[in-house]
């Protein structure tokens, strides 16, 4: 006789009502009486394990509920929860899934706990509530391992040329470099230019710390949108996400996707597919890396096991300036404000300097940030908002000072708009005193020969505003843009104009396309139309530009001027396998005052790169114009020293291949892509982007038969690590010959073994084995074990006949 029992709710029925009998009919003895049974136990979709239960007519019972729980993962185990297990449950027979039916059945949504229980196949499927499972992170480890690389150093140095046959060349010599040591490093960013001589402009010491990176020494603080960044002496702490292995995801919004059962999800925008990857059951954090900034809205298509598809549309916003959600931004700096002055390296000034705020995400759509800047004589107060929507991204910030300063900024870009992309910057200044709000230094190193001007930083009062808006119509773009600039005490500077690119032929190579622009400022009207031509087969192509230039002067002390006008340019270039690459290109142009020719060159090679360029007018002055650059770098640690450097970073690799120099050639996979090619015997740096792990490995390029260490090898770079790997590689020959003992009898039937091969002699002693270069051959029989030295090999072939060899 069933008595009143209370049961765990599954979700789908209203409770279960107490089940009185008199007793049980004849013949149903057997279902009603409780069953001890072992049962495979399902999650997911996947097994986690086997129990024992009792199972009666419509119910279950864990007998070890404790032990089931923990084998389901990332679950959240909560007194209510446990109780629900340990309780009879509804065995809900009606939701098993039978041959041939998956729709309908095979899920269950709980308030708590529940299960679906297949007795004819002795499985049960055992269903919780979301809310009591944990985020399944892409990555579990938030944080990148701490790097191992030892004390170690990257330079990279570039040397800038430009002058003209009327004037004196100008030259800069830029170096930067960084000393590390595991998660912390001292930069130093110095030039030494002509008319201005040694300048310091960064000599930092910085450390990472797991979500926090401290700096103390010569560095620029970040600023805000209305003042610009400021260049100090002095100590700073910030958030940094640069160290988590989410970071690219982690800015973006959190899309959390809950799975009752094992899934591919494939990402899409605008029904093109961006990524795909399959997820396990449960509250999923979907890997949204690959995923471009911006704000637009996602299509999520869930391919579940039984083969049904469904969809989800979420929104997705990611900004680097804007704060992830849940993960609020900190920052503080203090120090004094540092000059750039003509011959002195560093230039300190009396002025203290502070910074310190916050900016936090408070939902998928709005973000908050607040600073405090300024010096002892003036704090400033600056606060903004981002509002972020499928149709743009809207930014508002207001700025006030203790001195009676004003400032405002509206920024608005456009986002997933079809055919329509806008994009807006407006500002704004008002300053008391006409002085700008936080003092500037005297001179700002920007590593150019010429610095920038106290107006183009908004020194004192000021409007600026630019923006374009442009269409897309079939091939064809039309734009509109323009920017305005109003200093207090000087008349506006403007420029406003339409621009069409209209591609009207691409086919084999061949592009023709039609472009117009027109332009009104405050001295000049201006316009052009005309045809650009690109053809382009193997490693030549030719570009060109034909059409007409005209310009209305309003300016009493210029002139107005039409003419025809254009450029062609041909152009060659070619890549080694060696990872060099040259280009080279040569050209005439006719523009309103002066026609001209011009030819460029450049080299990319493993120990740097190199650009020229020369310019000579056929009209006007008839000068010639030329320029240089020059970048290499270097790198070092305890082990070795490298110069030479094609893309240049923060942190590198130095790959050693110890062997016979130039005998083998390999190439350098980086993640299983090529980034270098290394003899044996020979170094190759190779310069990466840091706050990454690798994986790095070797693969032949030639057909030489060779050993070594095949398997991958993973580190961590931060900015200034060097991590050198050393391989050793082992020339292998194919010996040939008959082995034979002392006395001359041979050594027959023999199990033969060498460093990289095995093998056996035959009734006679004839053998044939691979072998490292002079290495030795151990021979076991039956009789005795002997040994044979193979000496003399010849490194340039890979088969050499031994004669007969005697085994001592």
């Amino acid at each position: 006789m069933f008595g009143t029992a209370a049961f765990a709710d599954d979700g789908k029925s209203a409770a279960p009502s107490a089940i009185e009998a008199d007793g049980v009919p004849d013949g149903f003895a057997d279902l009603a009486r409780e069953r001890d049974l072992l049962v495979d136990v399902y999650f997911g979709g996947r097994k986690i394990g086997e129990a024992r239960i009792m199972a009666r007519s419509g119910y279950v019972r864990f007998k070890e509920p404790g032990r089931i729980l923990a084998l389901v993962p990332n679950i959240d185990i909560a007194p209510e929860l446990s109780a629900a297990v340990a309780g009879n449950l509804k065995s809900n027979a009606r939701l098993v899934c039978s041959d041939g039916t998956t729709k309908g059945c095979g899920l269950l949504e709980p308030a708590i706990a529940g299960v679906i229980f297949d007795e004819d196949r002795f499985r049960l499927d055992l269903f919780v509530n979301r809310k009591w499972l944990r985020l399944i992170r892409p990555d579990e480890d938030v944080y990148l391992p701490a790097p191992t690389a030892p004390l170690s150093l990257t330079s990279s140095m570039g040397f800038a040329l430009s002058g003209s046959s009327e004037t004196a060349p100008v030259y800069n010599l830029q170096n930067r470099t960084i000393v590390a040591f595991h998660d912390a490093r001292i930069r130093s960013d110095s030039s030494y230019a002509s008319k201005f001589g040694l300048l310091v402009d960064t000599l930092v010491g910085e450390i990472d710390r797991p979500g926090v990176r401290y700096s103390g020494g010569l560095f620029w603080a970040p600023g805000v949108d209305l003042t610009g960044q400021r260049r100090i002496l002095g100590l700073g702490a910030a958030t940094q996400f640069d160290t988590r292995t989410d970071r690219d995801s982690v800015r973006g919004t959190p899309l959390i996707l809950f799975l009752d059962q094992p899934a591919r999800v494939d990402v899409m925008i605008d029904g093109r597919l961006l990524d795909s990857r399959s997820y396990e059951a449960g509250n999923n954090i979907l890997d949204t890396s690959n995923l471009p900034d911006g704000s637009y809205s996602l299509l999520l298509r869930i391919h579940e096991a039984g083969g049904a598809v469904r969809e989800e549309r979420r929104f997705f916003a990611r900004n680097a300036d804007i704060a992830p959600v849940g993960q609020p931004i900190y920052f503080a700096y203090a120090g004094i404000l540092a000059n750039s002055r003509p011959g002195r390296p560093i230039s300190l000034s009396s002025d203290l300097f502070y910074q310190f705020g916050t900016a936090r995400r408070l939902n998928d759509k709005v973000a908050l940030d607040l600073t405090v800047i300024g010096t002892g004589r003036r704090p400033v107060l600056e606060a903004g908002t981002w509002l972020m929507s499928s149709l743009g991204r809207l930014r508002v910030a207001g700025l006030v000072s203790a001195a009676g300063d004003h400032g405002a900024l509206v920024q608005l870009s456009s986002g997933n708009t079809g055919r329509l992309a806008f994009n807006f910057d407006l500002r704004w200044i008002w300053s008391h005193d006409g002085k700008p709000v936080i003092p500037l230094s005297r001179r700002v190193d920007t590593f150019n020969a010429v610095p920038l001007e106290g107006a183009e930083l908004g020194s004192g009062s000021y409007t600026q505003a630019s923006g374009s808006i442009g269409y897309r119509l079939g091939a064809a773009y039309l734009a509109l843009i323009g920017s305005l600039r109003k200093d207090e005490g000087s008349p506006a500077d403007y420029s406003v104009g339409p621009n069409l690119n209209w591609p009207l032929v691409s086919t084999n190579g061949l592009q023709v396309a039609l472009q117009a622009d027109a332009q009104l400022t405050r001295t000049a009207t201006a316009g052009y139309l005309g045809v650009r031509l690109f053809f382009n087969s193997g490693g030549y192509s030719v570009s060109s530009t034909a059409g007409r230039r005209g310009i209305s002067s309003r300016d009493e002390a210029a002139a107005s001027r039409t003419r025809a006008v254009g450029d062609t340019t041909a152009h060659f270039s070619t890549s080694r396998e060696d990872g060099t690459d040259l280009s080279l290109a040569a050209g005439l142009s006719r523009e309103l005052e002066s026609t001209a020719g011009h030819a460029q060159g450049s080299l990319y090679s493993r120990f740097g790169n190199l650009r020229g360029e020369v310019r000579h007018d056929f009209e006007g002055d008839r000068r010639t114009q030329y320029g240089l650059t020059l970048q290499t770098a270097a790198v070092a640690n305890r082990d070795d020293f490298v110069i030479g450097g094609r893309a240049l970073a923060e942190s590198a690799l130095l790959v050693s291949v110890d062997g016979t120099r130039g005998q083998s050639e390999f190439d350098i996979l980086v993640d299983n892509q090529p980034r270098g090619r290394v003899r044996s015997g020979g170094s190759l740096s190779i310069f990466l982007q840091p706050y990454q792990a690798y994986s790095v490995r070797l693969r032949p390029v030639d057909a030489a038969s060779v050993w070594f260490d095949s398997a991958a090898r993973e580190f961590t770079l931060y900015p200034g690590n060097v991590e050198h790997l050393r391989w050793t590689v082992e020339h292998l020959v194919t010996v040939f010959g008959r082995a034979v003992r002392p006395d001359g009898t041979p050594v027959a039937d023999a199990t033969i073994t060498s460093r990289r091969g095995i093998g056996r002699s035959d009734s006679n002693g004839y053998f044939q084995i691979e072998v490292s270069d002079n290495g030795s051959l151990a021979f076991a029989s039956k009789e005795s074990a002997c040994t044979v030295t193979v000496a003399g090999s010849n490194p340039g072939s890979d088969y050499i006949p031994l004669g007969k060899v005697v085994c001592r």
